[in-house]
């Protein structure tokens, strides 16, 4: 009887083990689920640059009309973890009819980046280079610049506007953490220890000046609703607007009204 209980122990401590080394082993192609690349919208101009490492950054220009792109605000778009620059550009008509330019910044491991490794330092130095590229090939300033960041890219759109490269930023379906998200599905199992790519928005946030607008869906099935609403509260100037019955996926096909008036909003404070 001894011999089979120590057995069970023994075996009620493996499981949990053996579920986190899959965890870490696999973590980074469970966040990073890049989709096969395909064409973005030939209307949309790629812009290129280096990162500090010399791995290339690229994002797709599209603006609004002809002429002084600067006379406009411009969206820069950060997109969720199953998408690529091809989604992200399709954003563009839609953007373009509401007075926004568009610039879309692309992720290592994406879309025309698909050979390169994705991780949280290489989609941080990527989007910085692209936002340098933003200042200085497209002459786009940080006071006509709203980030919007989407899912896996709120992490990324938070590291931007605290670093205050935006006049301010829309966020949708955030978390305070990548760790804290995991923590959240997995219970008990202390998984965030084992998180290597922790976008850590939460900590970030109290250095983000810009106002801030934290749009999530109550039914949100992929990120609680709770994490967003913590995050709204860590921003000195953040506004959380819950959508009642929302889920993850559908707030631009079910909740569009919702998601311009927070970026005309945001508009204003980028003129």
């Amino acid at each position: 009887m001894r011999r089979a209980l120590r057995r069970l122990s023994l075996l009620a401590l493996a499981l949990p083990l053996g579920a986190a080394l899959m965890l870490y082993a696999l973590q980074r192609a469970l966040l990073f689920p890049a989709p096969a690349p395909r064409p973005h919208d030939a209307r949309a101009q790629l812009v290129e640059a280096r990162t500090p490492t010399q791995r290339r950054a690229v994002a797709a220009w599209w603006p609004a009309s002809a002429g002084d792109a600067t006379a406009r605000p411009t969206v820069v778009y950060l997109h969720g973890n199953g998408m690529q620059l091809a989604d992200a550009v399709e954003l563009g008509p839609w953007l373009h009819a509401r007075g926004f330019n568009l610039y879309a910044i692309e992720y290592p491991g994406y879309g025309p980046l698909h050979g390169d490794a994705p991780s949280e330092v290489s989609l941080l130095d990527a989007a910085r280079a692209s936002m340098e590229a933003l200042r200085t090939q497209l002459h786009v300033p940080a006071s006509r610049t709203v980030l919007l960041g989407q899912s896996l890219g709120t992490g990324v759109a938070v590291d931007l506007a605290s670093r205050g490269e935006a006049a301010a930023l829309v966020l949708l379906s955030p978390y305070r953490s990548i760790a804290d998200v995991a923590q959240s599905m997995f219970g008990a199992l202390p998984v965030r220890w084992l998180v290597r790519d922790r976008f850590d928005s939460a900590a970030k946030a109290p250095s983000v000046r810009a106002p801030v607008w934290v749009i999530h869906g109550t039914a949100d099935e992929v990120i609680p609703f709770a994490q967003g609403a913590s995050l709204a509260e860590r921003f000195a100037r953040g506004r959380l607007v819950a959508l009642a019955g929302a889920h993850h996926n559908d707030l631009w096909s079910d909740h569009a009204d919702a998601l311009e008036a927070a970026l005309r909003e945001a508009a204003r404070a980028a003129e």
